[in-house]
């Protein structure tokens, strides 16, 4: 049979002219050849199953070689449209696979987004899954990919799908950016009865620079309103309190960055003259921490106590006159003078401790963190209260609210290979196709640590086998090819500026190189009878003799018995 089986004499393969001999061109002959006779088998291993041994070879990620190299060859070359070619040759479950892989990453996102809530009943690992694990800079363009292909806010669909906790989260961790998110936070805070200073105290002690100038832009476009007046004008928020939250909410990165030079000597003797009841001005020891960094107030703290023998923060706690006579003033200091990561964690465990979770507190503290913020705090966590931050989570929270919370802390991989474990518990569920296709597609830096952590997630077993119990045909080989990638050593994705690498060895590799035997070195003599050919305006001899018998040399080896010229191009096609 030939590779178009649908018909019982197939041609080869399409009036394409002859394959070109780079390699490039070569592959994506190959590629539209298949595309044009509806060969699924060599779409998917052009496509995919060959693809982690060309591209490694380049030192290419399997992502940047289908886009930097089949998508823009192939459209290049005049075969038409990669994308709308191979939709149209496949089907099911492959077309859907392929759709994935040659989709822009947050534009697949939204569409398993939107199935995940238009499906028979709305898919909440999904959910949780994309929501809790979006980075920071792809918060905003995922919405803008859902928004261009639905026409709909992607905020609005999830208010309309979700409900409660769950919602909250969900929002606040992939919906709205850091300042959005605590901008909404505060204005929680400050509306109603009543004034969560606990709240306001959390975001303006752990936050950094960066996060409130963005949360100050956010509020002020959402509510209309400036953030340090609408606190500032809370009744509870007074005196020393007022002033320290005002000039924490104040810090801009232009002004609090961790070039400024300090001088830790006055700083170190002002504020011992604050806490031994000597009359320093308030203001100065409260600019003292408020303009600075966390990783400032760190160096500040280990310089007091190296200058006193104190620990500050111990001497403040146990400080209740004078300028620490205000609970929430010494509370905002203690919090200032704690390393960032470990007063998140105690925050964490205020949060529990009350008769009912303090769920503004669990989600503000839990939210746009960065895998290595997420580390620390929880090892923070354990240090600070000897249990483990999920398992707190998971016995004092429950339902889609205790997955999300735990999927916003927990690592990137481990809540990815927990959302492609219940895709692939409830298979016959197409939603869920659609989600294991949208969280195995564009992670090839992440894929070796993915299967270390889907082994850990489902008691031993590998991804690529699960895989293979649970689906098959090209599918299934689509799929595992995706689950035993591993990227070469050293590799990182193509910006879009960067170059493609070329194939090793030149432009060609060396499968596709012709080889000739070198020229020979010399020749034989002529035979007897040879004349030269005439000089200068001697007329030409009136015959030839014809060339006697045995007058060309054997031909070197390598070349055709026919003659010297080069051996006839072999087809290199694997067709």
């Amino acid at each position: 049979m030939g590779i178009c089986s649908s018909q019982p004499e197939p041609e080869m393969r399409a009036d394409f002219g002859s394959c070109p001999q780079d390699a490039d061109g070569r592959a994506v002959w190959e590629l539209a050849n298949a595309i044009a006779c509806a060969n699924t088998q060599e779409i998917l291993k052009r496509m995919v199953l060959n693809v982690p041994r060309l591209s490694n070879q380049r030192g290419m990620l399997r992502e940047d070689y289908i886009e930097r190299v089949i998508v823009e060859a192939y459209n290049h070359a005049g075969y038409g449209d990669l994308k709308s070619d191979v939709k149209e040759k496949t089907e099911g479950d492959l077309q859907d696979f392929m759709m994935a892989l040659l989709s822009d990453r947050l534009d697949f996102q939204a569409q398993a987004l939107m199935r995940a809530i238009k499906g028979f009943g709305t898919d909440e690992a999904t959910l949780t899954t994309i929501l809790c694990t979006t980075a920071e800079e792809d918060i905003l363009p995922l919405q803008m990919a859902f928004s261009s292909r639905y026409e709909r806010s992607l905020e609005q669909a999830v208010i309309s799908e979700t409900s409660g906790k769950f919602k909250r989260v969900l929002l606040l961790a992939g919906c709205d950016g850091v300042g959005e998110s605590y901008a909404k936070v505060i204005n929680s805070a400050v509306s109603g009865l009543g004034t969560d200073t606990s709240a306001i105290i959390r975001l303006m002690v752990t936050a950094t620079p960066e996060q409130l100038d963005a949360t100050r832009e956010a509020y002020s476009r959402i509510y209309k309103k400036d953030l340090i007046k609408a606190v500032g004008s809370e009744w509870k928020v007074s005196g020393d309190f007022k002033r320290i939250i005002t000039a924490l909410a104040k810090r801009h990165p232009t002004n609090v960055n961790n070039d400024k030079e300090i001088d830790y000597d006055f700083e170190i003797q002002s504020m011992r003259n604050a806490v031994e009841g000597l009359g320093t001005d308030e203001q100065l020891i409260i600019s003292i921490l408020a303009n600075k960094t966390h990783e400032q107030i760190e160096e500040f703290r280990e310089a007091y106590k190296v200058a006193t023998g104190e620990l500050l923060r111990e001497r403040i706690r146990d400080e209740t006159t004078g300028l620490f006579e205000s609970k929430l003033f010494r509370e905002t200091l203690m919090g200032l003078l704690t390393p960032r990561e470990e007063q998140i964690a105690i925050y964490l465990q205020e949060a529990f401790g009350m008769w009912a979770n303090d769920d503004w507190g669990l989600i503000s503290m839990l939210v746009h963190r960065t895998e290595e913020e997420k580390e620390l705090i929880r090892t923070k966590y354990t240090e600070h209260t000897g249990g483990d931050l999920i398992a707190d989570i998971r016995s004092k929270c429950s339902g889609d609210y205790e997955d999300a919370l735990v999927a916003c802390i927990s690592p990137k991989e481990r809540t990815i290979a927990r959302g492609m474990r219940q895709c692939i518990a409830g298979w016959f569920s197409s939603t869920n196709k659609t989600g294991i296709m949208a969280l195995l597609t564009h992670k090839d830096m992440v894929m070796p640590r993915l299967r270390k952590e889907f082994e850990k997630e489902f008691r031993g077993q590998t991804l690529q086998n699960c895989i293979k119990k649970e689906c098959a045909g090209e599918f299934e080989a689509a799929l595992v090819s995706l689950a035993a990638y591993t990227p070469p050593k050293g590799v990182s994705k193509l910006g879009p500026d960067e170059p493609v690498p070329p194939p090793k060895g030149g432009s060609q590799p060396a499968s596709m190189q012709q080889s000739y035997a070198p020229p020979p070195q010399g020749y034989a003599p002529p035979p007897q009878g040879y004349a030269p050919p005439p000089q200068g305006n001697a007329p030409p001899p009136q015959g030839y003799a014809p060339p006697p018998q045995g007058y060309a040399p054997q031909p070197t080896a390598g070349y055709p018995g026919g003659g010297y010229g080069a051996p006839p191009v072999q087809r290199q096609d694997s067709w």
